[in-house]
Parts: structure tokens; C-alpha cells; sequence
């Protein structure tokens, strides 16, 4: 018996130097039920040519630009899985991470999502250093310290397709933040599980997304928080 279907939704823009990397390390990953989603943002860089031969194991669809909300979200609309992960296009996976998280939220169906820890890359992808994520298991402490800012890594997230369902996609009108504001609305109906391994590598090239942090989404996130959990945020 096949073990739970796990959807991977990459979305990518302009990243044809590293989207190969990404993709190769989810269809070698040591787990038997994969679907691999490939969202290509409105890339103008080749990438449709050049993913050809990974198409036969990939499901590759192209849409016009809209930003990273867009791109999940259409992910997220054609996948199958019971659980969902997000692997940013320039970001890769370690081998065991699909196992190891399904073996996580099997184990306890009250969790909404999971995240890891993670090691960070560079450009070439040479290890630089490993991040160990911080983890509490208390609901309140984990609300009120990711007010402080947010600490999951998104590349490292496995969701629940039911707890989906029910908290909702990533807010468009959000630029960035969308994964910030989604944990908080799964904490306000699941639980969140952990894993502290480094099962992530996380690429640092200096054109992330995340070196420009956009202060305005992040006070959009964290005003809706104090709206969500009002016994709890001030």
C-alpha cells in the first residue's frame, strides 16, 4: 500500500540557475508518493525549455506573472496530495525530508503543518552554516514569539490539504508575509509540529525576497494576529 500522496508545489521566476537543483531534489526523494508542481510565474529566462526533460515526472504549468501568493495558490489548486509542501525554486530538499514530516503529521492528526530546521547555502551551493529553528510547544508562547517575527521558514513547511481547506490560501494582496500570515491562521485552528533536524537547504544569493522585507505586510500580519488571538495579544 502506497503511502499518503504528498504534493510539492515549486514556485519559480526567473531562477532556471537553480530550479533544476530544486526539482532533483524532490524526485529523489526516499518517499514513494510524490507529485511535483511546477508553477512558472511568467519566467522570461527559458525555463519552459529548459525543465523539458523533467516534464514526464513534473507537472509544469505556466501562468502570467502575478507574484509568489499567485504562484502557490495556483499550486495549490491542482494539487493532490494529502499533505503539501512549498519549495521555493531556489531552495532544495534533503532526501528524507517528505518521509520523515509524513511520519510526523501521521502521527498526530491534530497538526495543521509542520516545519525543520535547516542549513543555508550559497550560490553555489556550498554549505555555509545550520539554523536550528526555534520550536514551542506551548500554543501561546509559539503565537506571542512569532509576533516577534516569523521564525518557520516556508521551504521547510509541510501542510495539511484538510487544515487548508478550512484556514484558506495565501492572501494576494499580500507581497510578501503570505507565509507569515497563513501560520498564524493555522495556529488559530491546529496545532504545529517540529522536526529540529535540517531537512531544508536554504539558498542565501543575495537576491532573495527576504533581504528586502516589507514592513508594511509585516504589520498587515501582525495586526490581523492580534485579531485572531485577542485573549493572548494586546
Amino acid at each position: 500500500m502506497l503511502p499518503p500522496k504528498v504534493s510539492v508545489v515549486i514556485p519559480t521566476y526567473n531562477h532556471i540557475r537553480y530550479l533544476p537543483y530544486a526539482i532533483e531534489s524532490v524526485i529523489h526523494q526516499d518517499y514513494a508518493n510524490l507529485e511535483v508542481i511546477v508553477i512558472d510565474d511568467g519566467s522570461r529566462d527559458g525555463t519552459s525549455e529548459a525543465i523539458r526533460p523533467y516534464r514526464p515526472k513534473i507537472n509544469y504549468v505556466y501562468k502570467e506573472n502575478g507574484g509568489t501568493p499567485s504562484a502557490l495558490n495556483r499550486g495549490l489548486s491542482v494539487a493532490t496530495g494529502k499533505y503539501i509542501c512549498w519549495l521555493s525554486a531556489d531552495d532544495a530538499m534533503m532526501p528524507d525530508k517528505v518521509a520523515k514530516q509524513v511520519e510526523l503529521m501521521e502521527s498526530n492528526p491534530s497538526l495543521g503543518f509542520s516545519y525543520t530546521s535547516f542549513i543555508v547555502i550559497d550560490a553555489n551551493g556550498v554549505k555555509q552554516y545550520d539554523v536550528n529553528s526555534p520550536y514551542y510547544p506551548d500554543k501561546r508562547e509559539m503565537v506571542t514569539r512569532l509576533m516577534e517575527g516569523c521564525f518557520i521558514n516556508g521551504s521547510s513547511v509541510m501542510m495539511s490539504r484538510e487544515a487548508l481547506n478550512v484556514v484558506g490560501n495565501f492572501d494576494l494582496g499580500l507581497p510578501q508575509a503570505h507565509d507569515y500570515d497563513i501560520w498564524f491562521r493555522f495556529l488559530r485552528q491546529y496545532n504545529c509540529g517540529f522536526l529540529p533536524e535540517a531537512l531544508l537547504a536554504y539558498r542565501w544569493h543575495g537576491e532573495n525576497m527576504s533581504k528586502h522585507s516589507n514592513d508594511a505586510c509585516i504589520m498587515i500580519v501582525q495586526e490581523r494576529a492580534k485579531q485572531l488571538f485577542p485573549e493572548w495579544l494586546s
